[in-house]
């Protein structure tokens, strides 16, 4: 029956009502038609490289408004919108060269915005009295400005813009393009130029375009290398016949350092050794930027530690030839897929003397190293990389001692996604929370994504009354899609997570349990095909679930220091999932391809069971999972002929191999066959099981094992009598409030209302 005494339509706001909470929402969330960006992906980040000379801070001349030497724990704040050729709007970030002038003591740099937390990130180590250069990618404050932290001693410093990305649509500027990891230039074999190291103020012409920078780039993204050096030094680097300015500064023995190099319209860069002593120089490229708006990816803002193997439970170090995998994309709201490059900054803390290399995981290993270093010294270098299998990069150590390793992202590259459309008719999602202080039981949450891609909440505060049920539009004027998943914190607070526009998963938190405040929405990344599903641990941290387009997978466990979207297991999954809380653990199910349904479970430690291949054939919709007593797992699905199959587990946890059919048909009222998902539960005052359907007549049937713990099912019968139409599947829940526990169903109709109904017999 539906619930019309206590709901009827004075539940839900009004056409007018509606409208005047439209007017009421704030000017920066308001929907607009979003204009073609400056980068493949649609998002801006184009890079603009500066050829010439753009000193942004030093502290040598005072450039920047800054003079002396900087102290130990100083912050120097310089300005970047409009100095050194930067423009006064449009900038997001800047990518620098950092150097650090002879300091008194060990030291490490950290650039950030200014008005901003300082981050933790290192940028560039330097030893006592070295001068030494590294390049960073860095967010301009809103101010437009950018500080620059040292940790110890007095050091001077220099900053130099290499280049700019974009932050709002444009003609100019282009997008990155990665390549494989390949040595272009090498003084010692001749390799891209004559052979034989470039004495002490003179100059080489090399040619970077060819195969791999196509002709027509703006710029290449290298690293520079300058080995066995006899004497420190420095390099500066222009466009041929152009402007030059300083490339990397070198220490005796191997240096190496990133660079964006602008290239001259023959592709050419002139490179002079301004040292004392004649040098060798060698030019990797890790990937270019075109010189065409539309072409190549953005650059995306973000500053985040993706590892420090010296913290505390973060592992040991990296032994001596040994390999260490970082997890990258799936991190920091980065996609799973799409990531056309990962702006790193890899810092080595070593015993002995040695070199990293740094590459896509699942690949072959390269040739080429990425960090060379001495015994006792930090040393750091920043390169792009593109990750590899599971969004992972590998890093080696090639020394003969252990070492620790630290990897900070500083911003990634877009490739294009396709956008998600909002699907249509989604089931809406109930949660019970924990009760709040004072109060005996918790309220009634519930959230659905309407067909114009709203998440919807409602929270009703008074369990006796569906009436009460305030319904609020959370998301703003992003657009979502399919059904939301609802968790609860001990404190009563509630997660909202739903699947944004990009893919991407997103989630928002209540402010404060029991109102209407909600913090700021969170992108967690992963670019999945389905809209998540969500369950907590036992430890509390709560999971979500999601299916990506090659129908994996994918766990985001929101706990430890940097949570990430872990990949597990490719069973061609489509994209409905359900998530139940077992003995320990969550046990996932999902329909695959052929229509069977597949299982796993994620245990409380984080670990992973075996899949299990329930079997079934031209199965369809969202499997719904009930928990008799002892964990006894029931699923319940639509089959090819529209019955609702069944199959439960024995005591052992093993699966039967037949699926069976639920319920009989009742002659005097035939249910038609299911066109929707059915929803199932336990009745805690009867501890029979109720399952709930939407057939193709699109009204609620339903069944009920005719005694405690049977699996022996009664008729179908229609849930109310009469010519209620509904428009979703069926969601079937159990509640508890003064009077015990009760079922209900919810669902939208035909104009995408909820409506609330009790079971027929209840």
């Amino acid at each position: 029956m539906r619930i019309t005494g206590r709901l009827g339509r004075a539940g839900f706001r009004s056409a007018a009502m509606v409208a005047l909470l439209a007017l009421l929402v704030p000017a920066g969330a308001v929907t607009h038609t979003a204009p073609a960006r400056a980068d493949a992906a649609g998002g801006g980040g184009d890079f603009v490289p500066i050829a010439g000379s753009a000193v942004l801070l030093d502290t040598r001349s005072g450039t920047g408004g800054t003079k002396g030497v900087r102290g130990a724990a100083s912050t120097t704040v310089f300005p970047v919108l409009g100095a050194g050729g930067i423009p006064t709007s449009g900038v997001g970030s800047v990518l620098v060269r950092v150097a650090a002038l002879k300091p008194t003591a060990k030291t490490f740099l950290e650039l950030f915005p200014d008005g901003t937390t300082r981050p933790n990130l290192t940028m560039l180590s330097a030893g006592v009295g070295e001068q030494i250069s590294n390049i960073a990618v860095v967010k301009v404050g809103a101010n437009g400005k950018v500080a620059v932290y040292n940790n110890s001693g007095n050091t001077d410093i220099v900053v130099e813009a290499q280049g700019y990305f974009k932050s709002a649509q444009g003609s100019t500027g282009g997008g990155f393009v990665p390549v494989t990891h390949t040595r272009l230039v090498d003084t010692r074999s001749g390799l891209g130029t004559s052979t034989g190291k470039i004495a002490s103020g003179a100059s080489r012409t090399v040619t970077i375009t060819g195969s791999l920078v196509p002709a027509g780039s703006a710029a290449a993204m290298v690293n520079v290398i300058v080995p066995g050096a006899t004497a420190a030094g420095w390099l500066s680097v222009g466009p041929a016949g152009g402007s030059s300015h300083p490339l990397i500064n070198y220490e005796t023995g191997s240096t190496q350092s990133g660079a964006a190099l602008a290239l001259a319209a023959n592709g050419q860069v002139t490179i002079t050794n301004k040292g004392t002593a004649a040098v060798d120089v060698v030019v990797n490229v890790e990937g270019y930027f075109s010189a065409s708006p539309s072409q190549g990816a953005g650059l995306r803002q973000v500053a985040a530690r993706l590892i420090n193997t010296r913290t505390v439970g973060a592992g040991l170090p990296v032994p001596a030839n040994g390999t260490l995998d970082v997890q990258v994309a799936g991190t920091n709201g980065l996609p799973t897929r799409g990531v056309a490059g990962a702006a790193l900054n890899i810092v080595v803390t070593p015993d002995a003397a040695g070199y990293l290399k740094a590459w896509p995981a699942g690949e072959a290993e390269p040739a080429l190293s990425v960090l060379d270093f001495k015994a006792d010294i930090w040393r750091d270098n920043a390169l792009v990389v593109k990750p590899g299998v599971d969004g992972k990069i590998r890093i080696r150590n090639g020394s003969s001692a252990a070492a620790h390793v630290i990897v900070d992202l500083q911003g990634w590259y877009a490739d294009p996604l396709p956008a998600v459309p909002v699907a249509q008719n989604t089931p809406i999602t109930v949660l019970q929370a924990a009760p709040l202080t004072g109060a005996a039981y918790g309220e009634l949450h519930y959230g659905y994504v309407d067909n114009g891609g709203n998440v919807r909440w409602g929270e009703q505060k008074n369990l006796d009354s569906f009436a009460s049920v305030q319904w609020t539009v959370i998301s703003g004027g992003e657009r979502f899609s399919g059904p939301p998943a609802l968790t609860g914190f001990s404190d009563g607070r509630i997660q909202v997570s739903a699947q944004f526009r990009d893919s991407n998963i997103w989630s928002d938190t209540q402010t404060t349990a029991g109102t209407a405040g909600w913090n700021a929405w969170t992108n967690l990344g992963g670019s999945m095909a389905s809209a998540p599903v969500a369950q907590k641990l036992g430890d509390g941290a709560i999971v979500q679930f999601a299916v990506d387009v090659d129908g994996k997978l994918w766990a985001y466990a929101q706990a430890g220091a940097v949570p990430y979207w872990r990949d597990l297991g490719d069973h061609d999954l489509t994209a409905a999932l359900t998530v139940v809380r077992v003995q320990d653990g969550l046990r996932v199910f999902g329909m695959d391809a052929r229509g069977a349904v597949q299982s796993v479970e994620f245990y409380d430690d984080q670990s992973v069971s075996a899949w299990a291949d329930l079997g079934g054939t031209g199965l369809a919709g969202t499997p719904a999972v009930v928990s008799r007593p002892g964990y006894q797992l029931q699923v319940f699905a639509r089959g090819s002929t529209g019955a609702i199959v069944s199959k439960t587990q024995d005591i052992s946890g093993v699966w039967p191999a037949g699926w069976q059919s639920i319920g009989t048909t009742n002659p005097d009222q035939p249910a038609p066959p299911a066109a929707g998902a059915p929803s199932a539960t336990i009745d805690e005052t009867s501890g029979r099981i109720t399952v709930v359907v939407r057939g193709t007549d699109n009204q609620l049937y339903q069944v009920t094992e005719i005694a405690t713990g049977s699996n022996t099912w009664g008729n179908w019968t229609k849930t109310v009598q009469g010519d209620d139409v509904v428009s979703t599947d069926p969601t079937l829940f159990s509640y508890r409030n003064v009077n015990g526990s009760s079922l209900v169903i919810v669902c939208r109709d035909v104009n995408g209302a909820p409506h609330f109904y009790l079971p027929n017999g209840m």
